[in-house]
């Protein structure tokens, strides 16, 4: 049998009950799969070490849970640092936070040490238990079977045994990820794009949905010997400097330029990423097709041509066919473009990444502001107060948050809450806080009922225009399952609220919740 078809040996270690219950959960995956692909070690954490040596294991779950003390997570910590030492990219190590309570000792994982923000390397996977209210999340055995399975399909893809991605928080890489969504994304559709180094990828996404951050890993994964340069056309005040710039220009071309070479020519065997497609002219769009097709461009106010080797990534906060609607992009381009896309969703349809983006913004800021590390207004003769995490109320609300700014607003969140806590002395940030680091987010407004038909309406539009065998009432169908799905999620599962927000009967919100929550 090759080295790709061996089995998974998987490590899980936690407490009793967690190693109980996903011992289990893999075991129920293993069975569903048409080949014999995942062999279970379970292992308490004080035998974590010696089991992944014994079984040569590939991947190792840990639990981050309410019973982990500070000197356990120390001890887990280095027991992590000694595996990734000495079996390298080898093994996959997962962290399944069971606690919000324990999310500062999550987010510590992130981390070489408590002094700087150098990425420890140590974590390639967080999987995290949603609120316990909130009624959609994906639980964490359905998380850690997505996880198996992409760890699975890379093990297939790649010739050697290593996993070939990045840990979380390296250089060009993802800081946290946790959401089915993004581990797509990141986990299954980049390194196949990654390796297509003749075609150049389009990255849609919002605003702070980590878009440089994406073309900098495709970039990375995709083997190529030049640099990874990017540009930004808006940044400039006319398109024949955009122009000069990325080609380059002669002395005299126009008013005030010199002899310069462009960033074509600096990205040559490498990546050019250009973010915000919409703020390329139409003009200079027919310039860059030409470049594309032949790999040849001249620099401005020049008759000579030059060659280069490059790929471009671009990347915007449209789709293509808005562009095309508005008249920003030129058919014959979006029809290059539309070949190879990634799409990055907005936070809020991607909630786990929300507890994710905790966990690092809380490691990162703590690490920023070492002053609160530790709370110390404390009164005379009692110990000073180290923070932990959220309070199970603090980790709903923010779970339930609209999030438009994406994974910046929300750092920049619980930068905020880091001081909140510090005024009060907290150990755990509480409702309270995050009722007040709310007040006055940019971009959140109250959510109407007509407001969450309009966006279900929204979304059904989007899939049935794609789709040739939608009838009249599979539509109506698929407009009040989102409807109600979005008004659930808003009033944190109370079918009640949901109702009356839709004006529809809770009888029927409680039947779907229901029936939702056992899929």
């Amino acid at each position: 049998m090759k080295e790709d078809q061996l089995p998974l040996h998987l490590c899980i270690a936690g407490s009793h009950d967690f190693v109980r219950r996903f011992t289990l959960a893999a075991e129920e995956f293993d069975r569903n799969t048409s080949i014999k692909a995942i062999e279970v070690h379970p292992a308490n954490l004080a035998e974590l070490k010696s089991a992944v040596i014994e079984h040569r294991a590939h991947a190792v779950l840990v639990e981050i849970g309410l019973r982990l003390s500070a000197s356990d997570a120390h001890w887990l910590k280095q027991v992590l640092s000694e595996l990734r030492e000495r079996f390298g990219k080898i093994i996959t190590i997962i962290a399944a936070v069971t606690s919000p309570e324990k999310f500062v000792s999550a987010g510590n994982l992130l981390f070489a040490d408590e002094n700087t923000l150098t990425p420890s390397g140590l974590i390639d996977n967080f999987i995290f238990s949603p609120p316990h209210r909130f009624p959609f999340a994906a639980p964490l055995e359905n998380q850690l079977r997505d996880c198996l399975s992409c760890i699975i399909e890379l093990r297939r893809q790649c010739a050697a045994p290593e996993n070939p991605l990045p840990p979380l928080g390296d250089a060009n890489w993802v800081p946290a990820m946790a959401d089915p969504e993004s581990r797509s994304v990141w986990m299954r559709w980049l390194p196949r794009y990654a390796r297509y180094t003749s075609e150049n990828p389009l990255i849609v996404g919002p605003t702070g949905s980590g878009k440089t951050k994406l073309a900098a890993a495709l970039h990375e994964l995709s083997g190529r010997k030049g640099p990874f340069v990017s540009i930004t056309p808006r940044d400039f005040s006319s398109t024949e400097l955009v122009q000069a710039e990325l080609f380059g220009a002669v002395a005299g071309a126009y008013t005030g330029a010199v002899d310069k070479w462009g960033l074509v020519k600096r990205a040559d065997k490498g990546t050019l990423f250009i973010d915000e497609l919409q703020s390329i002219d139409l003009d200079l769009q027919g310039k860059l097709i030409t470049f594309i097709e032949n790999k040849t461009y001249r620099r401005v106010g020049e008759a000579e041509s030059h060659n280069a080797d490059v790929r471009f990534v671009f990347a915007s906060n449209r789709t293509l066919q808005d562009l095309v609607n508005e008249g920003k992009l030129r058919d014959d381009f979006a029809y290059r473009l539309e070949r190879l896309q990634l799409v990055l969703k907005p936070l809020h349809e991607r909630r786990l990444d929300i507890a994710a983006g905790i966990c690092f913004a809380l490691g990162k800021v703590l690490r920023e502001r070492s002053e609160t590390r530790r709370i110390t207004n404390t009164p005379a003769g009692i110990d000073a107060v180290i923070l932990d995490g959220l309070s199970q109320s603090a980790y709903f609300k923010l779970f339930c948050q609209s999030w438009p700014g994406n994974l910046r607003q929300l750092e920049n969140t619980v930068a905020k809450l880091i001081e909140l806590g510090n005024f009060r002395n907290l150990r755990l940030i509480d409702e309270e806080c995050v009722e007040e680091a709310l007040q006055g987010l940019l971009g959140t407004t109250e959510t109407t009922g007509a407001g969450i038909l309009s966006e279900a309406m929204h979304c059904v539009l989007e899939f049935t225009a794609k789709s040739e065998t939608v009838s009249l009432r599979e539509i109506v169908t698929m407009i009040e399952d989102n409807a109600r799905t979005k008004a659930l999620e808003y009033c944190g599962g109370n079918t009640a609220k949901a109702a009356a927000l839709l004006g529809d009967s809770p009888l029927a919100l409680e039947l779907f919740a229901s029936v939702r929550s056992c899929r």
